[in-house]
């Protein structure tokens, strides 16, 4: 009998050591942030790295760098880390000069003068641009501020910048929305002269914007595979908002259907992701009733509500794994990361499994490319 134990002990741990895992980043609210491999099978994480860090509430990492915000208010910033496999994280670069509250991290590379980290910077209204030089980011180079208000006073009383997106099939354009002025804002990535401020001689022109319902408050957006459409999950109104998007030179948006993800109008929708088979997209609710709706693709890219799952409090951002089989959400006011079972048609299932924090809320979760 004990053989037969060890025997299926050691089968066991052979599959598990060849379960498909996922390395993931998570920033938070707090002192630090983290990496951690996923075990799709056992459904278990291992903590592979930590980094001090400040309010790093939106991380994400590339070619064995991390680069992530610092939320502070006014004394708000951007780190870069080196990171590399059984050598823990390392601060490579630390720089002060985001707009206030950045909240999301993009990188881009342009073809004339070199890779770029980007930042949308929540309550200064802005988006601010660092070059990445062997994984270390520089001085800023540039920095574009917005003017905007809404009619939902105690949260669109100025500019808000959440996200930045690249436009599919159109080189150069990026998407910043700006949940203050219920609008998208259309940027253009150019050449321009270097100075001693911008030597990597990138600027940002603002060439329009693409409007959104009063009081909605765009926040997070994806494109569909053939970038043909736009997803965009309203925070105040708790609506997705589903663009047809179309590129003649300069990129075109117009609004095909709103529906609604938020079932007692919280005002607190936060993320979006559409699952890799391009069937479902999924959005995540704050504030009352947390959870994920479920919706249904249809075939002309307009959306169909499937499901609602509960979660815990507060899930400000998720992650779906490459594999499209579980959904990672991090739950911030619980201190935990949830894992659900994603089904054949879409639904969430609770799994037993859970990363729970002592003290730092974690925010954002993201799979290392």
């Amino acid at each position: 009998m004990k053989k037969s134990i060890i025997v299926m002990t050691a089968a066991l741990a052979a599959a598990c050591s060849e379960a498909p895992k996922t390395e993931v980043v998570i920033g938070t609210y707090g002192e630090h942030l983290y990496t951690y491999t996923f075990n799709h099978q056992t459904l278990e994480f291992t903590e592979t790295a930590k980094a001090k860090a400040w309010n790093a509430s939106y991380a994400l990492a590339e070619g064995g760098c991390i680069f992530a915000v610092s939320e502070v208010g006014s004394e708000s910033g951007a780190y870069s880390f080196v990171h590399q496999k059984d050598q823990g994280i390392e601060l490579t670069a630390e720089h002060r000069q985001t707009g206030a509250d950045p909240c999301f991290v993009m990188i881009y590379e342009d073809p004339d003068t070199g890779k770029y980290m980007m930042t949308a910077d929540y309550s200064g209204g802005s988006v601010s641009v660092f070059p990445i030089e062997n994984g270390r980011i520089g001085k800023r180079v540039e920095q574009i501020c917005f003017e905007g208000s809404g009619p939902v006073s105690a949260r669109q009383e100025a500019s808000h910048i959440h996200q930045l997106k690249e436009v599919p099939r159109a080189q150069g354009y990026i998407l910043a929305s700006d949940l203050g002025a219920d609008v998208i804002r259309l940027l253009k990535a150019g050449k321009c002269e270097g100075t001693a401020a911008n030597p990597g001689a990138l600027k940002l022109e603002h060439i329009k914007d693409i409007p959104c319902p009063a009081g909605s408050g765009p926040r997070h957006m994806e494109f569909s595979a053939d970038g043909e459409r736009l997803y965009v999950i309203a925070e105040l109104s708790g609506e997705v908002l589903v663009y047809g998007a179309g590129s003649d030179g300069e990129p075109s948006f117009s609004l095909v259907q709103r529906i609604q993800a938020d079932e007692v109008n919280a005002g607190g929708s936060a993320d979006i992701h559409i699952h890799p088979s391009g069937k479902w997209i999924y959005t995540s609710h704050r504030l009352d009733n947390d959870g994920i709706s479920i919706f249904k693709i249809n075939e002309d890219g307009t959306l169909e509500k499937c499901g609602y799952a509960r979660t815990g409090r507060h899930p400000r951002n998720f992650m779906i794994t490459p594999d499209g089989d579980l959904l990672l959400v991090a739950c911030r006011d619980d201190r935990l990361i949830q894992v659900f079972t994603i089904e054949k048609d879409g639904t969430l299932t609770l799994t037993p499994s859970k990363l729970v924090f002592e003290s730092d809320m974690p925010s954002s979760i993201t799979a290392v490319l």
